[in-house]
């Protein structure tokens, strides 16, 4: 009886599934209030207004930011630029409006944050909008904003 030898290879990859990123933060309107234009010129900005980003079915790598297998987030918003604001539209002007991590660091259209560490326990970005004057002349009126925003987790 002969022998012959063969061989099998075989290759693939394991991976994991994607954060899913809760409904209720998906499509967010957040109502800025009424702000006195004597304060944005007093101030030259207004009170910040919090939003979240909540993140769903999430299996971090490993919660510990000092190591180096520790899951990071970023994000990026993206709308219309006022500088390095975002733009905002309508009867009102001299205004734009700033993004703020819980951090404090400022968002810019278009530019992904630093890394951010999120608590397994939360599973939520927080954030801040508020409106800052843009040196131009302030006129009292209505204004609205549409951003985006894109979340890269590595």
């Amino acid at each position: 009886m002969k022998t012959d030898w063969g061989r099998v290879s075989m290759e693939g990859s394991i991976t994991d599934t994607a954060c899913a990123i809760d409904p209720g933060s998906l499509e967010q309107t957040i109502d800025m209030a009424i702000l006195p234009i004597g304060q944005l010129a007093q101030n030259g900005m207004g009170n910040e207004h919090p939003f979240e980003i909540r993140l769903l079915d999430c299996r971090l790598a490993d919660a510990d930011p000092a190591k180096s297998n520790s899951q990071h987030f970023a994000v990026s918003f993206d709308g219309a630029a006022d500088g390095s604001h975002f733009a905002v539209y309508g009867e009102a002007e001299g205004i734009a409006m700033q993004i703020i991590d819980d951090k404090g660091n400022l968002s810019t259209p278009g530019i992904q944050s630093p890394d951010i560490n999120i608590i397994p326990a939360d599973m939520k970005l927080n954030y801040a909008l508020r409106l800052v004057g843009n040196g131009k002349m302030l006129r009292a009126g209505t204004y609205h904003s549409s951003v985006r925003f894109k979340l890269d987790y590595y």
